[in-house]
């Protein structure tokens, strides 16, 4: 198994709606290749958009499509869905969302959630009426309607996601919850000084709460210089991580999206240019003498447990 923690395939589904399975003849051969078994798929929406109702449209273009591709993916709401798609040989499919900006209310989480969704970041940097995410400089956190989100994703059992939020949301959700919490993509402040990636200080705030972080594939996370934005460099923030907050802390979120939109056909990372590529960071980690067993972890059992744990 290996357990990827943020695609924006919902997204993608959307955008390609137009072409007949477009997932089988764009993803499918890729996953494949690089062992990808189960995912969280998100729902992007871009905050900036018009379109009020976009944000619907494509959750209700996703249901159809997942439903569609049954033969190929499997939506799991619960761990025993996982276990039963890996008995398949189908893609385990944890449907969520990636910024709740459109999000009308809680009743709206609920009915999300009674379709299937299990996953929510509170913001893409944006900042909403529930959080605020880096493009507000820490003068601003949490939001009281974010502490009611918050307190029915973790009535109902939702995986909380804090990939986005400035440090000030970071932090007031690691205080207005008490289960485990994720960081579905991102990276380590430490070997890549970026706004998007954490300080050790977040990185222990995951730890205490028994939660996980998704090692990111996009390369202005990976490094500054294009030279150092590789699978090597990947897999030091993967090390960074582990000796900061042990091995069963870190996961994988690869946040590959060089399928959106205009991107190129690739991530520009060496070594992980598609997910395809995937087990070379397997390779890596065990030049550098990680063993069989951590590097399980590091696939799936980290993610799994918090799964296990929250996914009711």
């Amino acid at each position: 198994m290996i357990f990827d923690a943020h695609g924006d395939i919902l997204t993608d589904l959307y955008m390609e709606a137009k072409n007949k399975d477009s997932f089988k003849n764009r993803h499918l051969d890729l996953y494949k290749k690089g062992g990808v078994t189960h995912s969280i798929f998100v729902n992007f929406t871009d905050p900036k958009t018009k379109d009020n109702q976009l944000f619907n449209k494509i959750f209700d273009n996703a249901f159809i499509e997942l439903k569609k591709n049954s033969d190929i993916f499997k939506v799991c709401l619960d761990y025993k869905d996982m276990e039963i798609s890996l008995s398949e040989s189908k893609i385990g499919v944890i449907i969520g969302m990636e910024g709740i900006a459109q999000l009308e209310d809680t009743s709206h989480l609920r009915e999300l959630y009674s379709k299937g969704v299990r996953h929510a970041s509170l913001t893409w940097n944006e900042e909403n009426k529930y959080a605020s995410g880096l493009d507000n400089l820490n003068t601003r956190g949490l939001t009281d309607k974010g502490k009611e989100v918050l307190a029915v994703m973790e009535e109902l059992g939702m995986l909380v996601d804090l990939a986005h939020l400035n440090e000030k949301s970071f932090f007031d959700v690691v205080n207005n919850t008490k289960g485990p919490i994720i960081i579905s993509h991102g990276n380590t402040k430490v070997i890549c000084d970026h706004r998007r990636n954490y300080t050790d200080e977040q990185l222990m705030a995951i730890k205490n709460r028994n939660g996980v972080i998704g090692i990111c594939g996009i390369g202005n996370f990976i490094a500054k210089e294009v030279e150092f934005q590789n699978v090597k460099t990947l897999v030091k923030h993967i090390d960074h991580a582990v000796k900061t907050i042990g091995i069963d802390h870190v996961g994988l979120g690869f946040d590959f999206c060089y399928y959106l939109g205009d991107e190129s056909k690739d991530s520009g990372v060496e070594g992980l240019l598609t997910i395809a590529d995937v087990p070379n960071i397997f390779i890596e980690l065990k030049k550098i003498g990680y063993s069989n067993e951590s590097i399980e972890k590091i696939k799936h059992l980290n993610f799994e447990r918090v799964i296990k744990e929250i996914l009711k």
